[in-house]
C-alpha cells in the first residue's frame, strides 16, 4: 500500500481571533492534516493562545507552533505551554523549535545559536517526558507532565543545523527548497546527525517546509512569489542556490528591498515588496520558484507533489506567501484540485 502524503498549512496570527478560528475550521474542513501557527511576536498574535483555541475548535488537525524559539520564551515556559495545549488535544500537538529569524530581527537581536538550540530542545524534551531539569542548581520538573509522548522537532535550513536536528530532536522541519538535489542533500545532513546518536533518518519525523502559492497562470503565481523568491535567494546565495543548480546574477540590490517591513518574506505590503524586487529578471525568479517549493497553477503543484513523494517527501508544511492575508486561494486549490489529484494517485 502506498504511504499517503500528509499536508499541513501555515496560519499567521495576523487576523483578529474570530477570523483566525474561522480559517482554522476551514482548513480542517478542506481536508488538511494539520496547521502550524506562526510564532513571531511582533507580527502575529500569541501562538499558544491561538493553538489552544484551535485545539478546542477542531477534532483531528495536528497543531504546532511554526516555529517557536529559545529566547522569547524560556525553555520551562515553552514546555509548560506545549503541555497545556496538548491537554486540550491529546496526540495532536507537536512542538517545533527554530532559531527565531523574524522573532529576533523585529526586536533587534540575532537568532539563537546552535548551542542555545541544543540546550532548549534538551530541556523541553526532558520536561515533557516528566523528568527533572537542573536550572542553575535548582532542579525542577513539570508537576503536570502527562507522560504522553509529545514530539519535539527542530526547524533547520543550514548544514550544521540539520545535523544537530538529526542528533537531538524527534524530527526536523526542513526549509531547504523542494527539488531533488536539495532534498537529497538535506537528508544526507540529517542522517549524519542521526548517526551521532545511534539513530537513522527513518527513526525521525521529517517535515518539509514548502513555500507555496497558486494562481490561474504560472506567470501570476511567479509574480506573487517574487518577494519570497528574492528573499530566499539573497539569504542563501552560494549555498542552496548552488546546490539547486541556479546561477544568481550579479545584481545591485536597491535600498527599497531593505526598507520592506519586517522583511521581503513577511512583507506587510505585498505589492510594494513585489515592486521592490523588479530588479531581478523574470527568468531568474522562475528558476528560484521551481527550486523553492510549490509555485504555479494547482495542477502544476499537484504534479510537483507527486514527483517529490518519489524521493520520500511525504510530510509537507505549506507556507503560503503572504503573512498578512489568509491563504484562501491555497485552501481552495488544495480542496478542489490538488487533494483530488493526490487521491487519484493513491497518495491520500
Amino acid at each position: 500500500m502506498t504511504e499517503p502524503v500528509r499536508i499541513h498549512i501555515r496560519v499567521p496570527g495576523t487576523a483578529p481571533m474570530p477570523a483566525l478560528m474561522t480559517l482554522v475550521e476551514s482548513i480542517e474542513a478542506a481536508g488538511f492534516d494539520g496547521a502550524g501557527i506562526l510564532d513571531s511576536q511582533m507580527i502575529g498574535r500569541d501562538t499558544f493562545v491561538i493553538l489552544g483555541q484551535a485545539a478546542a475548535r477542531t477534532t483531528r488537525l495536528a497543531l504546532f507552533p511554526a516555529v517557536t524559539n529559545p529566547f522569547t520564551r524560556h525553555a520551562s515556559v515553552l514546555a509548560s505551554a506545549i503541555q497545556t495545549v496538548e491537554d486540550m488535544a491529546p496526540g495532536r500537538i507537536t512542538c517545533v523549535i527554530g532559531t527565531g529569524y523574524s522573532s529576533a530581527s523585529t526586536i533587534g537581536r540575532k537568532p539563537a545559536t546552535l548551542a542555545e538550540m541544543r540546550a532548549c530542545i534538551g530541556a523541553v524534551k526532558s520536561l515533557l517526558a516528566g523528568q527533572t531539569v537542573d536550572w542553575s542548581g535548582t532542579p525542577a520538573g513539570l508537576s503536570y507532565a502527562s507522560g504522553r509522548h509529545i514530539p519535539v522537532l527542530m526547524a533547520a535550513s543550514g548544514p550544521k543545523a540539520m545535523e544537530l536536528a538529526g542528533e537531538i530532536a524527534d524530527g526536523v522541519l526542513l526549509l531547504v527548497g523542494f527539488n531533488r538535489a536539495l532534498v537529497e542533500r538535506a537528508l544526507d545532513h540529517v542522517e549524519r546527525g542521526a548517526k551521532r546518536s545511534g539513530r537513522r533518518v527513518e527513526d525521525l519525523e521529517i517535515m518539509w517546509a514548502v513555500r507555496t502559492g497558486t494562481a490561474a497562470t504560472m506567470t501570476e503565481a511567479r509574480r506573487m512569489a517574487r518577494p519570497v523568491a528574492v528573499h530566499w535567494a539573497l539569504r542563501w546565495q552560494g549555498d542552496l542556490l548552488e546546490h539547486a543548480g541556479i546561477r544568481w546574477p550579479k545584481l545591485e540590490v536597491p535600498d527599497a528591498v531593505w526598507k520592506i517591513y519586517p522583511d521581503l518574506s513577511h512583507a506587510h505590503d505585498w505589492e510594494a515588496a513585489i515592486e521592490a524586487t523588479s530588479f531581478v529578471p523574470d527568468e531568474v525568479v522562475a528558476e528560484v520558484c521551481d527550486a523553492l517549493g510549490l509555485v504555479g497553477t494547482p495542477e502544476y503543484c499537484a504534479e510537483r507533489i507527486v514527483e517529490m513523494t518519489k524521493l520520500g517527501a511525504r510530510n509537507l508544511y505549506l507556507m503560503p506567501f503572504e503573512t498578512f492575508a489568509p491563504p484562501e486561494a491555497e485552501i481552495r486549490a488544495f480542496r478542489d484540485v490538488i487533494f483530488p489529484h493526490l487521491r487519484a494517485a493513491g497518495l491520500r
